[in-house]
């Protein structure tokens, strides 16, 4: 196996906090009241089912795609932006009430926005190294 690059080891990093902290709120939610705002918590964040899948299936994403650049670029990017759309639903009213279906308070969302640009993080580091990579290997005319 190559030498791991920075990306990929911020992608195996925040997949396995995702993954966890999924498999944790499932401790917490069961499966009861899927997309309803309730009052639960794990350390200090709020949760829901719905947050729960959300954050396995973007960790084991991550993860799964962490062995080659080119898989965890794309596959970074669209990570980062569902958890930047995850902020914005976080941040949005509908007439002065929050449309919580997400269950989020205000550390959740911060997870969310930071998760976000982390993901972007890693998939343009993994471009950066691909093309670093692709410009080391020139062959002599």
């Amino acid at each position: 196996m190559n030498r791991l690059r920075w990306p990929q080891k911020l992608a195996i990093g925040l997949g396995a906090v995702l993954v966890l902290w999924g498999i944790a709120g499932f401790f917490v939610t069961g499966f009861a009241g899927f997309a309803a705002e309730s009052d639960t918590w794990v350390l200090g964040l709020r949760v829901n089912p719905l947050q729960n899948v959300i954050h396995l299936v973007f960790g084991a994403a991550l993860l799964a795609s962490f062995p080659r650049l080119k898989a965890l670029s794309g596959t970074a990017l669209l990570v980062a932006l569902l958890f930047l759309v995850m902020f914005g639903l976080g941040l949005a009213r509908y007439d002065g009430e929050v449309v919580n279906f997400l269950n989020v308070n205000p550390g959740s969302n911060a997870l969310h926005f930071l998760a976000g640009f982390a993901s972007l993080a890693a998939a343009q580091g993994a471009a950066w190294c691909r093309q670093c990579d692709r410009a080391a290997v020139v062959k002599p005319a």
